[in-house]
């Protein structure tokens, strides 16, 4: 069962301690600069476990929002290395030193992922050196995910990588996250993927992104055509869904163009019955014996 919540709670952190896994959508937007929809990041919380899947553009804002300090999130794991997913990475571990967080954080990328931290630190050393002189801080330990197993909390909660096809992008993932009998599937950046569709087959909730354009806009400009054709069109989701047949399926990171995401939900109705819903920034959901859904379009006045 999927029950709704609107219960407007912007500053309390609503994740409870009982045995259900919390999601919260921190940021859920694109490249386009949009202050209700700040940089893709989700926010996966058990008990004592916390974790993120991506850090796009103000990720450090919204966990402040909900009252979360930074200190018990060890892992972040990268879906790929465009800059709307990374970028709020080097602002929460520079923050988090600031909030004098004692643990080391652990970050899984694809391949190169040592090397994009290894550039974050020297581009931040001057500033280390002024903050914190002399003293330990906690550092980003990164693992590619060749190699990364080994590394990961010992929880409940087990998140696992799948390369995605994000066309023109040569390492990019999706995620599968496993917890009790329950199983979530974030696409990550995709045009239609085997991948996808073998991870997310009767997934509880399918976390997918989606790309939607006016015929005039597509005609006219050849830029996001290209576009297109590494993201995920409504027909192409619409036919996702009816083989892998999820639970619950939420739009994330969505681009659309002259278009509005209730058009884009009402062609999807046409032809495909499940429950589809748009995510926004701030929007939580406990997943236990059943899912409930808590700020459902907070950041946007819905």
């Amino acid at each position: 069962m999927i029950r709704y919540f609107f219960i407007f709670l912007i500053f309390f952190n609503y994740a409870h301690a009982s045995d259900v896994l919390n999601i919260t959508f921190l940021g859920t937007g694109t490249p386009r600069p949009n202050i209700e929809k700040l940089g893709p990041s989700l926010l996966i919380k058990h008990k004592n476990y916390e974790s993120l899947i991506d850090v796009g553009r103000g990720t450090t804002l919204r966990l402040n929002q909900i009252g979360n300090d930074f200190s018990k999130i060890n892992e972040i794991y990268l879906s790929h290395f465009h800059f709307d997913h990374t970028i709020g990475l080097p602002d929460l571990w520079l923050t988090s030193n600031l909030w004098q967080k004692k643990t080391n954080t652990f970050v899984f990328g694809p391949a190169g992922v040592k090397k994009f931290c290894n550039n974050i630190y020297e581009a931040y050393k001057l500033d280390l050196k002024y903050r914190l002189k002399e003293k330990s801080y906690s550092k980003l330990v990164c693992f590619n995910f060749d190699n990364y197993e080994d590394n990961k909390a010992k929880s409940s909660v087990n998140i696992s990588s799948f390369k995605n096809n994000h066309g023109h992008v040569d390492n990019s993932y999706g995620f599968r996250i496993s917890f009790q009998d329950k199983k979530i599937v974030y696409s990550g950046d995709t045009s239609v993927s085997e991948n996808v569709l073998s991870n997310a087959k009767d997934a509880d909730i399918l976390i997918h992104e989606v790309i939607a354009m006016s015929d005039k806009i597509y005609e006219k400009n050849k830029k996001l055509r290209d576009v297109a054709a590494t993201h995920t069109t409504v027909k192409q989701l619409i036919s996702i869904l009816k083989k892998t047949k999820p639970k619950l399926t939420i739009l994330n990171h969505a681009l659309l163009f002259g278009v509005s995401e209730k058009s884009v939900l009402e062609k999807i109705k046409k032809d495909y019955k499940g429950e589809v819903i748009f995510s926004y920034d701030l929007m939580s959901l406990d997943v236990g014996k059943e899912i409930n859904i808590f700020n459902l379009g907070i950041t946007n006045g819905k």
